[in-house]
Formats: C-alpha cells, sequence, structure tokens
C-alpha cells in the first residue's frame, strides 16, 4: 500500500514538473506554432488554476544588463524601430521595479532620431530614472509610427510587454509621461488605453492632439479612471497655458484628476529640476488600483472599448441617456502656421520642407517636400528662428510670398494664410457609448447610454467565485450565474497582457 502511495506520489510529482516546466517555456515563447503547442501541452496536463497562478506571480527573472540597452522591434507595419530601455545600476531582478514609459517629441517627422543611446543618455529623464531606481523604456516614432497611429500606439503596448517579459517590472507601478507631442500622448493613452498605467504625466502637451492629428475620438470622461500630471508655459508657441486651462477645466468638469501647474516660458523643458521632484513624489502616491470598484469609460468603436476590468464591444445609434454628456471645447483657429514639418536633418542655410499639411499655406502656394525655404517677403530666411520672425508679422487670411529653391532655382511662390475657422478639440464622427460601472458584493452595477454589447472580466480577488456574479444594467438583472474559472483564458489572457497582477479567470460576454 506504502509502494502504491509513493508511485502515485512520484506520478503526480512528474506531471506537476512537466507542466511548470511547459510554462516556463510557453512565458518565453513568441507567437506560432511552438506557443500553440506548448499551451496545448499544459491545457492537457489539467492543472489547478490557482497552482498556474500562482506560479506565473511568483515567476523569477535572470539578471539582464543594465545602464542604455539598445534593442529593435518590427512593429506591425513590418518596419524594424529601435527603442531603448535604461536599467539603473540598483536593479535586483528578484525585487518589483517601476516602469516609466517616456514619450519624445516631434513624433510625426519623417526620420527616426539618429544615435538613440546618446540620445537617451543625454535625456534629462533618464538621470531622473537614474535618481530613483526605475526602469525607463524609450519607444522611437515617426511618421506612420506616431503615438496616435494604429502602428505607434501597439508599438508602445507591445514594447511594455517585451520589457515586462524579461524584467521584473512592478504592474501597479508603470506610469507614461512625455514632453510635447510625448505629453499630448500622454493626454491621449490616459483617455483610450489605460489599463496598463497608474499615472500619467503630460508636459506642454494637448489634450485633443490624439484626435485633431489622429483622427480618433476622445472622450474627457475617461480621465476619471487614472490620475495626471500635467504642466504648461506661458509662452509656448504651440499649447500656451490661457489656451491649455480651458481643456484642462473642462476634463476636471468630467471628472477627471489632474494636478496642473503653469510655469513661465517657451515650448522647452526649462522648468525639468524644479518639477522633477513633484513628479517623482506624485508617481510615488499613485501606485495603480489594478481591480477598482468604480469604472467610468465611454468609447466609439470598439478597439478602445476596454478600461481595467470592463469592455464596451459594441455602440448603438439610439438617442444618448440624458447624463450622457458630451464634453468638448470650441475653439478658434487663429495660429499662423505654414504647415509643414520641417527637416531636422538638414544643415545649410534656410528651412528644408519635409511632409506637407493639406488645407495650409503650404500646399495652396505650391510648396513641395525636399524645397529649402530662404526667403519670406523680403526677408531672407537662413533658420527656423527666421521663419518664426516672418510668421509673427503675418495674421490668419493674409497673402503670403515665399522664395524656396528647388532643384538649385531661387522660385517665389504665392499663397495665403487659411482665414481662421472654429473647430472642436475631440472629433464627433460617431455616436459613442458611456457606461458608469460599480461593483459590490458580487453584483456589478452598470449605468449604460448607446452600449450595445459589453464584456465584465473576472478576477479572484474582485469576484467571489462560489458565489452567483450578479450583473444589472439600467436596474435590470442580465446575469446571475456563478463564473467557472477558464484556464485557457487565464493563460492566453496573460500572453496578451502580461499582467501579473491582473490573472483574470473568465469573462462574461453579454449583449443588450
Amino acid at each position: 500500500m506504502r509502494y502504491a502511495i509513493f508511485l502515485l506520489f512520484f506520478a503526480t510529482s512528474i506531471g506537476t514538473s512537466e507542466w511548470r516546466t511547459d510554462l516556463d517555456s510557453l512565458l518565453q515563447s513568441g507567437k506560432g506554432p511552438v506557443r500553440d503547442a506548448l499551451l496545448a501541452e499544459i491545457l492537457s496536463a489539467s492543472p489547478d488554476w490557482r497552482q498556474v497562478a500562482s506560479h506565473i506571480e511568483s515567476l523569477r527573472f535572470a539578471d539582464m544588463q543594465k545602464g542604455i540597452v539598445l534593442r529593435t522591434a518590427a512593429c506591425d507595419d513590418g518596419v524594424e524601430r529601435p527603442w531603448v530601455l535604461f536599467v539603473p545600476a540598483n536593479y535586483e531582478p528578484s525585487v518589483p521595479t517601476p516602469l516609466l514609459v517616456i514619450l519624445h517629441g516631434g513624433v510625426s517627422r519623417k526620420d527616426l532620431i539618429e544615435d538613440p543611446e546618446s540620445w537617451v543618455e543625454n535625456n534629462p529623464f533618464t538621470a531622473f530614472a537614474e535618481e530613483n531606481d526605475w526602469l525607463a523604456l524609450y519607444p522611437l516614432g515617426q511618421e506612420g509610427a506616431t503615438w496616435w497611429d494604429e502602428v505607434g500606439m501597439q508599438n508602445i503596448r507591445n514594447l511594455v510587454r517585451q520589457v515586462k517579459t524579461h524584467y521584473n517590472v512592478d504592474d501597479d507601478r508603470v506610469w507614461m509621461a512625455g514632453f510635447s507631442d510625448g505629453g499630448s500622448a500622454a493626454f491621449l493613452h490616459a483617455m483610450v488605453a489605460p489599463t496598463d498605467y497608474a499615472a500619467f504625466v503630460a508636459l506642454n502637451g494637448h489634450l485633443g492632439v490624439g484626435s485633431l492629428d489622429g483622427g480618433l475620438m476622445t472622450y474627457a470622461p475617461n480621465f476619471l479612471n487614472t490620475p495626471l500630471y500635467a504642466v504648461t508655459t506661458d509662452r509656448d508657441r504651440l499649447y500656451p497655458s490661457h489656451k491649455m486651462r480651458p481643456l484642462i477645466d473642462m476634463a476636471r468638469a468630467a471628472g477627471a484628476d489632474i494636478l496642473y501647474r503653469e510655469h513661465e516660458g517657451e515650448h522647452e523643458f526649462s522648468y525639468a529640476d524644479e518639477e522633477f521632484p513633484l513628479i517623482a513624489r506624485f508617481l510615488e502616491r499613485h501606485a495603480r488600483d489594478p481591480l477598482p470598484t468604480k469604472i467610468v469609460w465611454e468609447t466609439g468603436e470598439a478597439r478602445f472599448g476596454e478600461c481595467r476590468w470592463f469592455a464596451i464591444d459594441r455602440v448603438t445609434t439610439v438617442t444618448p441617456a440624458q447624463w450622457h454628456i458630451d464634453y468638448n471645447v470650441a475653439f478658434v483657429d487663429d495660429a499662423v502656421v505654414i504647415g509643414f514639418f520641417a527637416d531636422d536633418s538638414f544643415e545649410g542655410p534656410g528651412v528644408k520642407v519635409g511632409k506637407i499639411f493639406e488645407g495650409t499655406a503650404a500646399e495652396n502656394c505650391g510648396m513641395e517636400p525636399g524645397d529649402i525655404i530662404v526667403g519670406g517677403g523680403r526677408k531672407r530666411i537662413k533658420t527656423m528662428e527666421d521663419l518664426d520672425d516672418f510668421k509673427g508679422d503675418l495674421e490668419r487670411g493674409e497673402a503670403i510670398e515665399l522664395a524656396v529653391m528647388r532643384e538649385d532655382e531661387e522660385i517665389v511662390l504665392k499663397g495665403r494664410i487659411p482665414e481662421p475657422e472654429n473647430y472642436y478639440v475631440f472629433k464627433r464622427e460617431k455616436p459613442s457609448g458611456l457606461a458608469r460601472v460599480s461593483l459590490s458584493a458580487n453584483c456589478v452595477d452598470i449605468e449604460t447610454s448607446r452600449v450595445g454589447a459589453f464584456r465584465v472580466l473576472v478576477h479572484p480577488d474582485l469576484i467571489q467565485l462560489e458565489q452567483n456574479l450578479v450583473v444589472r444594467v439600467n436596474g435590470d438583472t442580465l446575469f446571475s450565474e456563478r463564473v467557472k474559472p477558464d484556464l485557457a483564458f487565464l493563460l492566453e489572457n496573460f500572453l496578451e497582457n502580461r499582467d501579473r497582477r491582473l490573472l483574470y479567470v473568465a469573462e462574461v460576454s453579454l449583449a443588450l
């Protein structure tokens, strides 16, 4: 009898060892047949989901290179782009470590940042991360892979997951910060994809750039789910404080938790020394609540439907609820712009033209990429500062003359600065669905407006699995059943999100 018990124990131990070995291999595998085979092997062994979750939560990480680590990654458009990870000297693979995702400005320019390692070495955020013993991730973007197009946004998401695969990241202390376009992206991601993040830092950014430049529909009520730290400057030529203040007020009226500060200065990070200690304290105070009991989420499309453990999967076109308020701000576009991105790699006299924007003076005067602007009116232009001085004397609706070098010939282009026009900060091309979600005593109560279908992600720390999960929508009970953990769902969801704090065991999908 003892011999039989020993054999049973031995066989069970071997089986346990095998699925754990397979799980370790699975967690390091990429998408493809190898991953599929490992997943099938683990599922066929039928381990208890609690053991699997415990194994994932206690993963061990190997020693990795410290300092500035340059790598490349294939983006969804098939282009290999570099990215940089800064690993502080005090990083220990046994200790969960905060991760700061840092997004640079000028993201819509044609070329990537040259010499990324030197650029990261001299970036003030690197010393900031070193001082606080944080990992710092630097994605690199460009035209076609910006912070608000599908390729660039997915690249950020993929890189966060790559770092989490190889480094012991504290899932509840992942933050996003950026300056200029990077600051605008921090506002955007807080409104469309906040689940990975505990807080956002937007420096000299604009709440509406992701909508105006990226064509995305964004919604201020979504700021309620994640705190923000925002800074503007009074003489910023792009986003001065007096123009950004109404947007901050609008976001706060929608429920946003924004710590907002203003400085004197231009569109530059000259206030870094003063702000960094305050930003560090703000971030340290704001660890993520991975399983909040209240969520407010609005979206016009399913790809941006998920926030934490709730997701809107379909939006209807019915009349919205009375409480469904569209928070937006109308502005008058009276800024004088020519309408192009400068080619910063050009070192000669003049300003070389890169991308040209539709409906601008650059387009209506016949300017072409590659032109070198050498004159404006009677003023010779040798630098970008000269061009800014020329624009400073212009008004919207005024005719302009620009001298450009094209194929070694100087020609004069004539056009007109467009008239001032009204615009909304957030685009509204489709109806949106809005949900106000709360959880108490295994009951999810949801108020919906134009929501046609949704999902509830089930986590054992949020839902008592031995009791019925009750889902009520607008006062009516739609679901009241016990939810059975699904090991395949747990593993597939983790492989997709690499979040050890959010090991969901099932999902409940419901249509209205």
